[in-house]
């Protein structure tokens, strides 16, 4: 019993983000039957390229890839630098190709109509400029990306408590991001205002 607990607490659910940055590239946990919790930053995410302003293209490009490889969206949230999508597809080909078709569009279009500036600096979180990574830049190519590392993903355990609280802190973000609510400051990682009841249904978008 001890073992088996052992192994159970060795299981990652979390991959991307800054998870991934100076390390080697690992299988991204994933489970057709149960949700994930998926982000995607960008650190060039600011002025006319802040995520925002392209509220239109995101819901677009999310809809289509949803459509294509049959994923269940069931809350989003654009934020000025971010994205947070709660999500479950039917197989793991169809939930890499949404990430990877979701990801590529989304800043192909931004960048088209705000290229990045040669040699132009990312904006961390704290609002200062700084200067990319080494390792995340080993060809010049890769000063071009839009998004900071692989994106984000986080399983969740099931269909219950979990799963409403992913789902209201997306939903917090939305209303924080829209000045409908002021800005939380998270001492956890899912730091909610208030409880919201809400049902697991799929978002139409």
């Amino acid at each position: 019993m001890n073992q088996l607990t052992f192994i159970k607490s060795r299981i990652r659910k979390a991959h991307g983000g800054d998870l991934s940055i100076g390390k080697r590239r690992s299988r991204r946990p994933l489970n057709i039957k149960k949700p994930m919790h998926v982000t995607l930053r960008s650190e060039f995410a600011y002025s006319g390229r802040c995520l925002l302003q392209h509220r239109k293209i995101i819901n677009t490009v999310v809809k289509k890839a949803s459509h294509r490889f049959r994923i269940s969206v069931y809350e989003k949230a654009i934020c000025g630098n971010h994205i947070h999508l709660l999500v479950r597809g039917k197989t793991r080909f169809e939930i890499q190709n949404f990430f990877r078709v979701v990801a590529g569009h989304i800043a192909q279009q931004i960048l088209e109509l705000h290229p990045l500036r040669f040699n132009e600096k990312p904006k961390l979180r704290g609002g200062a400029l700084g200067v990319i990574k080494k390792n995340t830049c080993k060809h010049p190519k890769n000063q071009r990306k839009f998004w900071s590392a692989l994106i984000y993903s986080r399983l969740l355990s099931g269909w219950g408590k979990e799963f409403r609280t992913v789902r209201r802190y997306i939903e917090q973000n939305t209303l924080e991001a829209l000045g409908i609510i002021p800005y939380q400051p998270r001492k956890s990682r899912y730091g909610l205002i208030a409880p919201i009841q809400i049902r697991a249904v799929p978002l139409r978008i």
